[in-house]
């Protein structure tokens, strides 16, 4: 049996005023699936992009949990950087 969609409401600001969505984000059957489209000129942004997102994670955990907004980014942070050296080490070239 399929589980049942969920999905977040539009932004306040983006109701009032447009945007445009660039990235998607959904858990099914316990994997990542998502659609994006590349919204800025530099792919720099997209960290910039991560860091928000990061801060904005941390600060949900902060306000629903235990766990205090500095130790959730400290926690996410060492989760990015590991699986950003095992993305990075499948990309090198192999001599």
């Amino acid at each position: 049996m399929a589980e049942v969609k969920r999905e977040l409401s539009i932004p306040p600001d983006v109701e009032a005023n447009g945007g445009t969505e660039i990235l998607r984000l959904f858990i099914s059957s316990g994997a990542l699936s998502l659609s994006m489209q590349r919204a800025f000129a530099e792919p720099e942004a997209w960290g910039r992009l991560l860091g928000e997102l990061a801060q904005q994670a941390a600060s949900l955990y902060e306000r629903e949990t235990e766990v205090s907004a500095a130790e959730a980014l400290g926690d996410i942070r060492i989760a990015l950087d590991s699986a950003l050296d095992q993305i990075e080490s499948g990309l090198r070239p192999k001599n």
